[in-house]
């Protein structure tokens, strides 16, 4: 009998469906990569039910939830790179969800608001993700929930974030 290689149990169950091998699914980064690829897979195909991306959901949460916004405050309250977050906001205008008025504070700048169609958008995207959501964690009871949300919160806590996430940082942290 020949003896096995280190590391060939690992690719073996890899091989085999078996979950993915140890060393892997060791790591937190590689398990919240997957969680967050998981995750983002349906919540996105329950977004596009309702027309939007996960960009413009944010960007519009936001709104929603802050109020009121210059552009610019947007695109660093979420984290979005401000070329990118010109995209979002004129499609989002484009399609009447949020108009932009003077702000009455600063006539320099814009503030971005909802429409009453951007609420109602809004409020099937919150459906919508609430759906998916509980797909995705849908082996978890009440308590082991509040625990992972918690455990989440304390880890994306926007203080700590150093960066902005860019199109192109968040491709390099997914290995893509």
């Amino acid at each position: 009998m020949i003896p096995a290689m280190p590391g060939s149990e690992e690719r073996t169950k890899a091989e085999a469906g078996d979950g993915y091998p140890n060393l892997l699914s060791a790591r937190i980064g590689f398990l919240l990569a997957r969680a967050h690829l998981i995750a983002r897979e349906k919540a996105d195909r329950a977004l596009e039910d309702v027309g939007l991306t996960m960009k413009a959901y944010a960007a519009l949460a936001t709104i929603v939830s802050d109020g009121p916004v210059s552009q610019q405050k947007l695109s660093r309250r979420i984290r979005m790179d401000p070329a990118t977050m010109v995209d979002v906001i004129d499609t989002l205008e484009g399609s009447g969800h949020i108009i932009r008025r003077r702000n009455p504070d600063d006539r320099r700048e814009y503030a971005l608001q909802t429409t009453a169609k951007g609420r109602a958008l809004f409020s099937r995207a919150e459906r919508a993700i609430e759906a998916a959501e509980a797909q995705t964690v849908g082996g978890l009871d009440r308590k082991q929930l509040g625990v992972l949300k918690e455990l989440l919160t304390r880890i994306a806590d926007p203080r700590a974030a150093t960066s902005v996430a860019t199109d192109d940082l968040v491709r390099r942290a997914m290995g893509q």
